[in-house]
């Protein structure tokens, strides 16, 4: 039996303030390519978050999905595994591993 997991890619601020040029980005889409080939279980790609939002909060809305913190989630994908173990291959796999101060969250969906 597969489990559904959620990889939550979380960078520091200050990779969000430092965008890759055009040449880099295009060998970055490349290596995430490369990744969803390599692991059928990757049920969904996901997408890149930008820095902006919005949060609500007790009904008042506030600029800045995460205003107080020193991270945001850039972005997330769904992956399809075995179990944890399965599901951190996955990810160690993932190209976001190889950017300076990234990390990856792991969470099982609870399949609701």
């Amino acid at each position: 039996m597969t489990h559904k997991y959620l990889l939550i890619y979380r960078n520091p601020l200050a990779v969000q303030s430092n965008p890759p040029s055009p040449e880099e980005m295009t060998a970055v889409l490349a290596q995430w390519q490369a990744w969803k080939k390599a692991f059928p279980g990757i049920l969904d790609m996901g997408d890149g978050l930008l820095p902006t939002g919005r949060s609500l909060k007790g009904g008042v809305v506030t600029d800045g999905p995460t205003v107080e913190s020193k991270e945001l989630v850039s972005g997330y994908s769904i992956v399809a595994a075995k179990d944890y173990e399965g599901a951190v291959e996955v990810a160690r796999a993932c190209p976001i591993v190889h950017t300076p101060g990234a990390r990856i969250e792991i969470r099982e969906l609870a399949g609701y």
